[in-house]
């Protein structure tokens, strides 16, 4: 049984299988076991492609019931789905609490990322050219600078690899580089120890050790000598999980220039957040910042600085262009004066511009600079990136459309046969809540949104729209219950309800259901995870 990849809550396909709520208890899923059994068992048909059918699902509905009336299955299940079961992963009597399977996979996952990664070299770099439009109309040249970095690592074995690393920059007539060179090794399952060498400007040796001190807790202790001025230097940083979504830290620093830091983190699904506040020797500084994601591609910034050698605002977005490349602009006004910057971000390499426009803050200027580029963005949104990206996603569609034909008629068909032996129950259900005025489901189609809001064009004669959604009808009458009441359960993807199937991989899809009850005509539209429970007042048409 293979899960969904599309978005939303995972490893529920077994529950929609036996219609199940993913907090069912062990009597449930026996009920549930048997209501399908009594249905979908081989022996109760005697037509050899009636039997075949039943079999198919019964095979089915049993392996279903295994995994989930087996407590450690269950749970394996819910955190990692069918991956995790099918792993190779043998788990002892003494495993019963979930952290304890979780952490036993986890190991487990990591062991084979780790093979993976044998051998296999990750690359990392960034390229930043300074220009400047004043020194440009002084006739000094427009660059101001250039820094070039690049970074390798590389996985000798489960437990150790190596990074190495060099950077160059040129700022006017004067240049400085250096390189350096990381050996990280693992040394326990909580533990890893690294060992660090840099030449060039700022040569030191030194080595740092990370230890997991609870599920919590993570402390850093390091220490550096530096071969410029002689000096030691004494780090240590320690780090607190805070909730499901933040983390705070605490970082020391002993040496010529000593300083303590206090710092905090937070993100979920759509924002992150952070701050710092940092005391040295001779200096200060506070630092903010706060992303938000508008939608899967944009996102906005905004982030301030205040210190000794810092006073400045900085306020952009970005938007991801391809699955692997983001631009952003940001807009950064301060005593250093006003800036652009340009970032292109594409795997592991970045290339920075940032535009020194004016060493004096003049509102005029300052406003201009921010207003301008803002509105010029919203236009090329609204007239050129808009459309581009709707004719992208169209024929992307198509594309895919296109690619899972073969799968998607194979799923009809498969839902079609385990419609044809809920049929039989499903009419007597509907004809015994007819005569007592109870739950009738007179119409129902699950599939694309979109399709579904074209309403009255939806007929079987327009084949494009009537490949994407499915009549399911008939196994939502099967599932009313006697008492005339239908639920659906929240998180459980419903294309995994027996007689049903996904008619659009990869696209939002719908539940759109009208019914009656009592004589009175009910209309509602759920979305694909979203629980729904009827008769209701609200959907009364």
């Amino acid at each position: 049984m293979k899960e969904d990849d599309g978005t939303g809550p995972p490893n529920r396909e077994l529950y929609a299988l036996l219609h199940l709520s993913p907090e069912a208890s062990d009597e449930e899923i026996r009920r549930a076991y048997r209501q399908w059994a009594q249905v979908y068992h081989p022996d109760k048909y005697q037509a050899p492609h009636m039997k075949e059918i039943a079999t198919e699902n019964f095979q089915r509905i049993c392996e279903a019931y295994e995994i989930l009336s087996d407590e450690n299955k269950r749970q394996i299940y819910d955190i990692y789905g069918m991956e995790g079961l099918n792993s190779g992963l043998e788990l002892g009597p003494k495993l019963n609490k979930v952290e304890e399977i979780k952490e036993q996979l986890e190991k487990l996952k990591r062991m084979k990322e780790q093979q993976k990664m044998s051998a296999l070299f990750l690359p990392k770099g960034s390229i930043v050219a300074n220009l400047s439009l004043p020194g440009f109309l002084d006739g000094d040249g427009i660059m101001r600078g250039m820094a070039m970095a690049s970074a390798v690592q590389s996985q000798l074995s489960k437990s150790s690899a190596l990074s190495l690393s060099g950077n160059l920059g040129v700022e006017e007539n004067s240049g400085a580089g250096a390189a350096s060179a990381v050996f990280r090794h693992q040394i326990a399952s909580d533990s890893t120890i690294e060992f660090m060498g840099s030449v060039g400007l700022g040569s030191l040796i030194g080595v740092q050790m990370t230890r997991q001190l609870s599920l919590h807790s993570t402390a850093t202790l390091g220490i550096a000598k530096s071969f410029h001025d002689g000096s030691i230097n004494l780090s240590n940083v320690w780090t607190r999980q805070l909730s499901d979504t933040a983390s705070g830290n605490i970082e020391l620093l002993l040496g010529p220039q000593s300083s303590i830091g206090v710092g905090w983190q937070k993100k979920d699904q759509n924002t992150s957040a952070a701050g710092e506040v940092k005391f040295g020797t001779n200096s200060f500084g506070i630092s903010a910042r706060y992303s938000r994601r508008f939608s899967s591609k944009s996102h906005g910034r905004i982030a301030g600085r205040i210190g000794s050698a810092a006073l400045e605002v900085e306020v952009g977005g970005g938007r991801k262009v391809s699955d692997f490349s983001t631009v952003r602009m940001l807009y950064t006004i301060g005593i250093r004066g006003i800036f652009w910057r340009f970032e292109l971000h594409r795997g592991g390499q970045k290339l920075l511009i940032p535009i020194l426009l004016s060493r004096d803050l003049n509102p005029v200027l300052a406003t201009g600079a921010f207003v301008v580029p803002t509105s010029i963005y919203f236009i090329l949104k609204k007239f050129v990136f808009k459309p581009y990206y709707l004719k992208r996603e169209k024929q992307k569609a198509l594309e895919n459309m296109e690619r899972t034909a073969t799968q998607v008629q194979e799923a009809r068909k498969a839902a079609a046969k385990a419609q044809q032996l809920l049929e039989n129950v499903a009419n007597r259900k509907r004809n015994k809540q007819q005569e007592t005025g109870g739950l009738i489901i007179t119409k129902a189609i699950y599939g694309n949104h979109k399709a579904l809001k074209k309403g009255d064009e939806l007929r079987e004669t327009n084949d494009e729209l009537a490949s994407q959604v499915l009549d399911v009808t008939v196994p939502l009458n099967f599932l009313v219950n006697d008492t005339g009441q239908l639920k659906l359960h929240d998180g459980v993807k419903k294309s995994g309800i027996m007689g049903f199937c996904d008619p659009c991989p990869g696209e939002p899809k719908q539940l759109h259901m009208e019914y009656t009850y009592h004589g009175e005509r009910y209309e509602v539209a759920v979305d694909d995870y979203e629980e729904l429970i009827i008769p209701q007042i609200a959907h009364r048409v």
